[in-house]
C-alpha cells in the first residue's frame, strides 16, 4: 500500500530514469522520427474524438451514444500516450505514461465490453442500399395511398357539394373552413365570400347570425351536439324553416376543434305539418259538429215529445168531446177551450221552431261587438219598465270591451238577461242589476249579469233552469222560454251558461263565450 501511495506522490518525478536521447544510440534520424510520429499520433487522436462529439451534437437520432462516448475516451486516452512517449526523449515521465497507459486499459476494456452488447443490435442495423429500397418502397405505397386519398377527397367533396343540405367547417375561433356548393341555392354569395370569415363578417344583418354563433359557442365549450330549428328565413325561393345539427368534431387530446353543421330545408316538412294539423282540426270541428247536431236532436226529440204530448192528447180529448156533446152551449164551451189549446200549441211549435233554427245555424255571422252599445241599445228599449221598477243598472266592461259574435245572438242574450232580472225584482228593495266583463289568460271571454232580486233554490230547481217551460215564481208573463232560448243560443256558438242563486239573494248568471269552435 505504501508503495502505491508513494507511486502516485511521485507521478512526475524524474529520480531514477534516463532521458531517452540518453538511453540507446539514438541518431539525430531516428529520435526525431519517433518524436513526430508519436506528436502527430496523439494530435490526431485528440482531434478525433472532438470530430466525434461535433457529430453527436448534430445528430441527436444516432443510436449507440455510449459506445461512441467510450470509444472516444479510448482514442483521447491513446493520444495522451503517445504524447508523454515524446516527451520523455526529455523528461522521463514513465510513472505517469504507466498511470495513463492503465487508464488506458481500462477505458480500452470498457469499450470492449460496450461493443460487445451492441454487436447483435448493430448486426440489425440495415445498410443504406436496404434502408433505400425501404424508403423506395414506402415512397411508392405513400405515392399510391395519396392517389387513393385525392381520389376519395374528390369523391367525398363531390358528394358533398351536391348534397341539398348545406354543409360547412367551422374552426374554433368561429371562422368558415369549408361551405358547400348548397350556398347557391340558399344566398348569391359564393363559397369565397365565406372562407376565413366569421359568420358576423359575412352576413352582419341576418336574423341567424346572432343565434348560429351562439349555438357555435356553445358547442365549442361544452363539446355536445347541438340540434335546433329556425323558421321564416329569407332565401332565393322566399322564405323558409331549416333544421341545423352542429357536430364537434375533435384533436387528438379530445379538444373541440372544429365543428360541423348541418342545415337541412324543412320547408316541405313544415307546410305538410301545417296541412295535417288543419285537416285535423277541421276534422275536430266536424266531429264536433255534428256530435253537437246529434245532441240537439237528441234533446229536440225529447222536448217535442215531452212538450208536445199533452196538448196534443188534450186537443185530441176535446174534439172527441165535442163530437160526443149535443148542447150548444156545452158544445161552445169545448169548442172554445179547443182554441185555447190550438193557441197554445201553436206558440209551442213556434219556440220550438225558434230553437231548431238557432241550433241548425251555425255559420252565423261573426263581428265587433262592444258590450256597453249592445246593452245600452237593450236599456233604451226597455226603458218604460225601468222606468216603471226605478231599476239601478250599471255596468263595468274595462276588462273586456268587446267580442267578435254574432250581434242577434248578443243582444238577445243581452234583452233575455236584463228582461229577467227586471221580471223577478223583489217587491221589498230596489231592483239593482250589474253588467261585467272579464278575459282570462287564455283569451277566453266571460259576461256577468247580477241582480238582487228574488232568487233561485238552486237545490230544488238547479237541474230545471234552462229546460222549456220551466217557471220557479208566479208571474203573469212567465213562460219558461227566455232562458232556454238563451242557452241554446249560447251553446250554438260554443259556450256555455250557469247562474248562482239563493233564495231571495238574487242571482248571477255567468256566460263564457267561444269556450269551443263549432
Amino acid at each position: 500500500m505504501n508503495a502505491i501511495i508513494e507511486f502516485f506522490q511521485k507521478l512526475f518525478d524524474t529520480t531514477g530514469f534516463m532521458p531517452r536521447w540518453i538511453c540507446g544510440r539514438w541518431t539525430d534520424t531516428h529520435g526525431w522520427l519517433y518524436i513526430l510520429s508519436n506528436i502527430n499520433i496523439g494530435i490526431a487522436y485528440l482531434g478525433i474524438p472532438c470530430m466525434i462529439a461535433f457529430f453527436l451534437r448534430k445528430r441527436k437520432d444516432v443510436p449507440f451514444r455510449k459506445v461512441f462516448i467510450l470509444f472516444s475516451l479510448f482514442i483521447i486516452f491513446c493520444g495522451f500516450t503517445h504524447v508523454t512517449d515524446a516527451i520523455m526523449f526529455w523528461y522521463p515521465l514513465y510513472r505517469l505514461n504507466a498511470t495513463l497507459l492503465f487508464v488506458t486499459a481500462l477505458i480500452s476494456t470498457a469499450t470492449l465490453i460496450g461493443l460487445y452488447k451492441i454487436l447483435p443490435e448493430a448486426f440489425n442495423l440495415k445498410s443504406p442500399a436496404q434502408l433505400q429500397k425501404i424508403i423506395d418502397d414506402q415512397t411508392a405505397a405513400l405515392q399510391i395511398a395519396n392517389q387513393k386519398l385525392r381520389n376519395s377527397e374528390e369523391q367525398f367533396k363531390a358528394l358533398v357539394n351536391n348534397n341539398p343540405d348545406l354543409i360547412t367547417l367551422m374552426s374554433k375561433d368561429l371562422k368558415y373552413k369549408f361551405i358547400n356548393d348548397s350556398i347557391k341555392s340558399i344566398t348569391t354569395l359564393n363559397e369565397e365570400d365565406f372562407i376565413d370569415k366569421t359568420p358576423r363578417e359575412v352576413l352582419p344583418n341576418h336574423p341567424h347570425t346572432d343565434l348560429f354563433i351562439e349555438q357555435l359557442e356553445h358547442v365549442i365549450e361544452t363539446s355536445q351536439i347541438v340540434n335546433y330549428e329556425v323558421g321564416t328565413i329569407s332565401t332565393k325561393r322566399g322564405f323558409g324553416y331549416f333544421s341545423v345539427n352542429m357536430i364537434p368534431l375533435f384533436n387528438k387530446h379530445y379538444k373541440v376543434e372544429n365543428v360541423l353543421t348541418i342545415t337541412k330545408d324543412v320547408t316541405q316538412i313544415k307546410n305538410n305539418e301545417k296541412a295535417l294539423k288543419k285537416n285535423i282540426d277541421d276534422l275536430s270541428k266536424l266531429s264536433k259538429r255534428l256530435e253537437y247536431k246529434r245532441n240537439v236532436l237528441q234533446d229536440f226529440a225529447y222536448i217535442v215529445s215531452h212538450n208536445l204530448r199533452s196538448p196534443t192528447g188534450n186537443l185530441i180529448a176535446l174534439i172527441e168531446l165535442c163530437k160526443k156533446t149535443e148542447q150548444p152551449d156545452k158544445k161552445a164551451i169545448v169548442i172554445d177551450k179547443i182554441f185555447d189549446v190550438a193557441a197554445q200549441l201553436t206558440n209551442t211549435v213556434q219556440e220550438l221552431s225558434e230553437v231548431v233554427n238557432i241550433n241548425q245555424n251555425l255559420e252565423t255571422k261573426k263581428e265587433w261587438l262592444r258590450f256597453e252599445d249592445i246593452l245600452q241599445n237593450q236599456i233604451t228599449s226597455l226603458t218604460a219598465q225601468i222606468m216603471e221598477s226605478k231599476a239601478d243598472i250599471q255596468y263595468n266592461f274595462n276588462s273586456c270591451e268587446g267580442i267578435h259574435y254574432s250581434k242577434v245572438y248578443l243582444e238577445s242574450i243581452m234583452l233575455n238577461l236584463l228582461t229577467n232580472a227586471l221580471k223577478y225584482a223583489s217587491p221589498n228593495r230596489t231592483p239593482e242589476i250589474f253588467f261585467s266583463s272579464t278575459i282570462n289568460e287564455k283569451g277566453l271571454i266571460s259576461l256577468r249579469c247580477k241582480d238582487n232580486g228574488l232568487g233561485i233554490d238552486l237545490n230544488k230547481y238547479g237541474s230545471k233552469i234552462f229546460s222549456l217551460h220551466k217557471t220557479f215564481h208566479q208571474h203573469k208573463d212567465s213562460r219558461g222560454v227566455g232562458l232556454f232560448i238563451t242557452k241554446n243560443q249560447v251553446k250554438s256558438m260554443g259556450g256555455s251558461i250557469s247562474v248562482e242563486s239563493e233564495p231571495d239573494k238574487g242571482a248571477t248568471f255567468i256566460i263564457n263565450f267561444n269556450e269551443f269552435e263549432l
